[in-house]
């Protein structure tokens, strides 16, 4: 189902939609951080030669300001973009929470952070949000994954090949960062890798997520032609 993009009231809806949804997403993960306990714990040998580096946190956190901020560029710039971060990651997170739930996991791999310095006791205030569980696959990677893939295929960013280049190698270090702070096992980065990389065939190679997409679209265009009562 093909969408029509010079409809403003369409743009519209569809910028409401990753919306609504990390509102959805918020609450279960936080319901899932109170009330499940992980029955599996995550770790491979090559954890341990992986040392813990407080630089890191600059690109973890600049995660939370790069995934809102290429939704908007896409939704203006690039519409075909922003339908397949719609689709891959709306689904990517779905099928997360799904295995949180299911499979309640976390990771031992935190230590007592004994440096003092700026960078540190931002990872400290970090830790002390974010409890290591619901960890597999890794959310940070998964996403982040999905937007280089995004970024590398924007025709909109073919016309900026250095920010193109400069997200890329961003979305790199977001997925080094989630090892070096011992947020995350290597075992965790490769399955947010191969979540990635099988909805991204998903995606393209079928109309996986369109038809609730339109029927989204739909529902709210004939909402909109309902005459008013006054």
């Amino acid at each position: 189902m093909e969408l029509c993009w010079d409809d403003v009231g369409t743009r519209r809806r569809m910028l409401a939609v990753p919306a609504v949804y990390f509102l959805f997403y918020m609450v279960y993960f936080n319901l899932l951080e109170e009330h499940i306990r992980p029955r599996f714990w995550i770790s491979c040998g090559l954890d341990a030669y992986i040392p813990f580096c407080e630089v890191f946190i600059l690109p973890y956190l600049a995660w939370f300001v790069l995934v809102p901020a290429l939704f908007l560029y896409f939704h203006r710039r690039d519409p075909e973009q922003y339908v397949y971060l719609c689709r891959s990651i709306l689904l990517g997170l779905t099928i997360c929470l799904l295995l949180y739930t299911i499979f309640p996991n976390g990771q031992p791999l935190r230590r007592p952070i004994t440096r003092d310095n700026l960078l540190s006791r931002m990872v400290i205030q970090l830790r002390a949000g974010d409890t290591p569980t619901n960890v597999c696959p890794s959310i940070h990677v998964f996403v982040s994954m999905t937007a280089a893939l995004a970024v590398g295929r924007s025709r909109a960013m073919a016309r900026q090949p250095l920010a193109r280049v400069g997200l890329i190698v961003l979305c790199v270090l977001i997925c080094m960062a989630t090892v070096f702070l011992k947020q995350h096992s290597l075992v965790d980065v490769v399955c947010g890798a191969a979540l990635c990389l099988v909805l991204d065939m998903a995606v393209r190679k079928s109309p996986l997520g369109m038809r609730l997409l339109g029927w989204i679209c739909q529902v709210g265009k004939k909402r909109e032609k309902q005459p008013q009562e006054f």
